[in-house]
């Protein structure tokens, strides 16, 4: 007989041993936790989608609900229906399953007059379900506040003679339409005084001069913000913000002996120690072989500070060591320290007298306004042709900037104007600063420095190369000193063919091309910069 099998195996134990077909049952095993995964991502990123979008619905929401509350200070069930709108557009019924109920959408007030909201929803799942997650919460927060602290603005205006001319010209062409037509030296009466300027150019009737392209885009401004002091003035008078303007036109010179302040009074009547009666001047005179230069100190007695003088003077005493390598101002540079009080002969500004210069051009531009509350009325009147805001003189950029630094100091001489906090409310301040040419001071005009070719208090060689160079750098010193006041930005405008945004332009500003420095190369244009400008001073904000 042969040996038999001492251990016989079963049909159960050579199945567990056996191998084949393993990776089917490994496979179908995985299957549950890879659904899992692939499905749990696909909800994420459902619950991410929704998450977006009810955010961006929050967000859309507080800023309507806060534009509709203006000052009011209270979250109405008129804004609270606002709010609810904008979030349910922004974030319709059954996108991607989800619903919001108006219960879910309940602004309330926070600090300083912030409009809060949070905002939930649960987004059902896809996949997850199988696995007992049915839905996905999603919650946004928002909150938006309105900046409309206090606004004070602060007009730097270019009204020099080629303001006369249509945007579309270059400065050449704007310099020989003047000559060729002869517009310079024009003459009107305002208040008494004979103002000189250039006329204004127009077509068929119309004026289209690029002065006149800038009073309507103030006019838009003013417009924009007086929806802004409206607002202001639904709040009880003692908790009221204010929106003020002051404006500082310039050419060769500024006008401020007849700035007028709220009172109406002129800052000569005012203040009649800030300025030298006694002036000691120079013509230009040239015989056959030579020039001279006679000197004539005067003293104009109160019968030609009425009834002669136009406003405008010269600069306080100064320092020609100013240069464009420049980073410090020497203390005697009394012009370029904003804060000098004028006590001596030194730290006044001297009273203009053009019939001491002899034929040096002239030009005296529209008298300062200071920091005041404006009607529309009267600040469109302010800039209109027949009370003297016109046309005429050469372009000194600095000599603009650096009484609006005056007018802005708050240790200065119009501190008692400048108070950080108006009714418990910062305030917060801007200049805008519009120019339609190039740094152009010559060197024979008579100017805020007088003759610069026979002075030199700017340029120590007298040339019109040098003089334009560091009255640059004068200007760049006081953009500088000016954006490092406190709650205060600066804005520029180059506007005109004859005018491109120059770095020195955008480097004026507080910030970049297109934010705080802007090029206007039309009427057209012009306007929408000061709408733009007008919108950011009055924004809304989202604070978080």
């Amino acid at each position: 007989m042969g040996k038999g099998n001492e251990h016989p195996t079963g049909f159960l134990s050579r199945l567990a041993g056996n191998q084949a077909g393993n990776v089917l049952g490994i496979a179908a095993a995985a299957m549950i936790p890879l659904a899992g995964m692939i499905g749990g991502g696909l909800d994420i990123s459902r619950g991410y989608l929704s998450k977006t979008r009810l955010q961006q619905a929050c967000d859309a929401g507080v800023l309507a609900g806060r534009k509709l509350m203006g000052t009011g200070g209270a979250v109405t069930t008129e804004v609270t229906a606002e709010v609810r709108k904008y979030v349910k557009f922004n974030y319709p019924n059954n996108y991607l399953g989800s619903t919001l109920q108006d219960a879910n959408i309940v602004p309330t007030l926070g600090s300083n007059d912030q409009i809060q909201l949070t905002v939930s929803t649960t987004v059902p799942t896809v996949v997850m379900g199988l696995f007992g997650k049915q839905n996905i919460a999603v919650t946004a927060t928002c909150s938006g506040r309105n900046d409309y602290s206090n606004i004070d603005i602060v007009l730097v205006l270019d009204t020099t003679g080629s303001m006369a001319c249509k945007p579309e010209l270059t400065a050449e062409e704007c310099s020989d339409w003047i000559n060729d037509n002869n517009r310079g030296g024009k003459k009107l009466t305002v208040d008494g005084k004979v103002v000189t300027y250039v006329d204004e150019d127009k077509t068929g009737g119309t004026n289209i001069s690029r002065m006149q392209a800038l009073r309507t885009a103030l006019a838009n401004l003013q417009t924009q913000m007086a929806t802004i002091e409206s607002q202001f003035n639904m709040t009880e008078q003692g908790k009221r913000k204010r929106v003020r303007w002051a404006v500082v036109p310039f050419s060769q010179m500024v006008n401020a002996g007849f700035s007028k302040g709220s009172a109406g009074t002129t800052l000569y009547a005012r203040q009649p120690t800030w300025f030298n009666a006694t002036g000691t001047y120079r013509a230009y005179s040239c015989g056959r072989y030579s020039c001279s230069y006679p000197s004539t100190t005067v003293t104009h007695d109160s019968n030609w500070m009425t009834n002669t003088w136009d406003g405008c003077v010269e600069e306080q005493s100064t320092s020609n060591s100013i240069t464009s390598t420049s980073s410090t101002i020497p203390s005697t540079a009394y012009d370029m320290l904003p804060d000098t009080v004028p006590s001596s002969t030194a730290t006044r500004w001297t009273v203009a007298d053009p019939d001491r210069v002899g034929s040096a051009q002239y030009a005296c531009p529209r008298a300062m306004l200071e920091m005041q509350q404006l009607t529309a009325t009267n600040f469109n009147n302010y800039f209109s042709f027949n009370n003297g805001f016109v046309a005429n003189g050469g372009t000194y950029l600095d000599v603009g900037l650096l009484w609006a630094a005056r007018l802005l100091s708050r240790t200065g001489n119009w501190s008692s104007e400048n108070p950080t906090l108006y009714n418990t409310y910062p305030v917060n301040r801007y200049v805008i600063f519009m120019t339609d040419g190039l740094m152009d001071t010559g060197n024979t005009g008579y100017g805020a420095y007088a003759q610069e070719t026979t002075w030199r208090r700017v340029a120590a060689d007298g040339t019109k190369d040098t003089s334009n160079a560091n009255h640059t750098a004068r200007w760049q010193l006081t953009c500088a000193a000016i954006k490092n006041m406190a709650s205060t930005k600066i804005y520029t405008i180059s506007f005109g063919a004859g005018s491109p945004l120059s770095q020195d332009m955008i480097d004026c500003s507080s910030g970049a091309k297109d934010e705080y420095a802007f090029e206007a190369d039309d009427a057209s244009d012009l306007n929408d910069v000061f709408r733009d400008i007008g919108e950011n001073i009055g924004s809304l904000r989202l604070s978080q």
